[in-house]
């Protein structure tokens, strides 16, 4: 079986140990479905768990670079929120869509960079500093809907769900959104300074990064890819529901984790989160389709990020007895 999975590895090579465990957790998890349940294995449920996929994958790309910072963002779900209404009243009050998109991205990144100065140059803990701003911007959510969700949004941005030459536009997006933070987390300064950070702050610090910019930029980065979910999310909507990103925070952190991102940073790929983000969603359709209570979706991604995290501490624990031996030894 060892010998087996050093074959894969090699033939895929560009995936990490990890990744290559998430992938092949991946295929078994679509083949027990495709058994235990009738409709699984057909295109449009296919198309369905592409579909709903689409906000958490994007989400997940900034959540992976500040917890590879060490960092984490819960407020996200209630960025998306306060995004989505403003997408919607500009859209319904007759804007241009391509200056609503600006527009968008620019309040995405503000209310990023909020966390990112928290954290940054306030020196509030990721965890404490995105839980106030979590709980700012719901109420903020709550107080614009009044109870009630928006309905009858222009369908501007519905062409996301449509296909281009027999392939989902949403599929595009979210593999040109990948491909474009790989090459910045791999061949980027920007990515090589987020990975030091995650290693150790203070040697980025003293290696001359500009520690508290770069948290800044990230948070913003997250807060923009936010805004571009906000508008996947309203074209396939048509409005804004009143609950909407409650969940969000918690697949995005399991996405991440279960995709081989150390909780503690310094170690991860988005390649990963991309295989964590499908687990998800396949795994949820899968107990939905069993008839299986939503409630149990929760246990299992709790259950998992325990376990992923579980995995680090272990693995890291065997690579520092690995370099203690190998210091002895010397």
């Amino acid at each position: 079986m060892n010998n087996l999975f050093k074959k894969l590895e090699n033939k895929l090579s560009f995936l990490g140990r990890r990744e290559l465990g998430i992938l092949i957790m991946l295929i078994i998890e679509i083949v027990f479905f495709s058994i235990v349940t009738e409709f699984f294995l057909s295109i449009g449920n296919f198309r369905s768990i592409l579909m709903t996929s689409v906000d958490l994958a994007i989400v997940s790309i900034g959540m992976t670079l500040v917890i590879l910072m060490g960092g984490i963002d819960v407020s996200v779900g209630s960025v998306l929120g306060v995004v989505a209404i403003f997408i919607s009243e500009l859209l319904m009050a007759g804007f241009n869509p391509i200056i609503v998109v600006i527009l968008a991205l620019i309040l995405g990144a503000l209310l990023g960079g909020i966390n990112g100065l928290l954290v940054g140059y306030g020196k509030v803990p990721p965890i404490i500093a995105t839980l106030g701003t979590m709980n700012l911007w719901r109420a903020v959510i709550f107080g614009l809907l009044g109870g009630k969700w928006i309905s009858g949004v222009p369908p501007v941005f519905s062409f996301l769900n449509k296909s281009f030459i027999g392939i989902p536009i949403s599929l595009i997006l979210i593999f040109a959104l990948y491909f474009l933070f790989w090459v910045v987390t791999n061949k980027r300064k920007f990515g090589r300074k987020i990975y030091a950070i995650g290693n150790n702050q203070e040697c980025a610090r003293l290696a001359g990064i500009k520690v508290k910019r770069t948290l800044v930029y990230s948070y913003m980065t997250v807060g923009a890819l936010t805004a571009i979910a906000a508008i996947a999310y309203i074209g396939r909507m048509g409005g804004v529901e009143i609950t909407i990103g409650n969940d969000l925070p918690l697949q995005a952190i399991a996405a991440v984790i279960i995709g081989g991102t150390a909780a503690t940073g310094g170690k991860g790929s988005v390649i990963g989160t991309l295989l964590g983000v499908f687990f998800i969603n396949v795994m949820q359709n899968g107990i939905l389709l069993l008839g299986i209570p939503s409630l149990w979706e929760r246990a299992v991604i709790g259950i998992l990020i325990i376990v992923s995290i579980g995995i680090d501490m272990m693995s890291n624990k065997k690579e520092k007895q690995s370099l203690e031996g190998e210091l002895n030894a010397a």
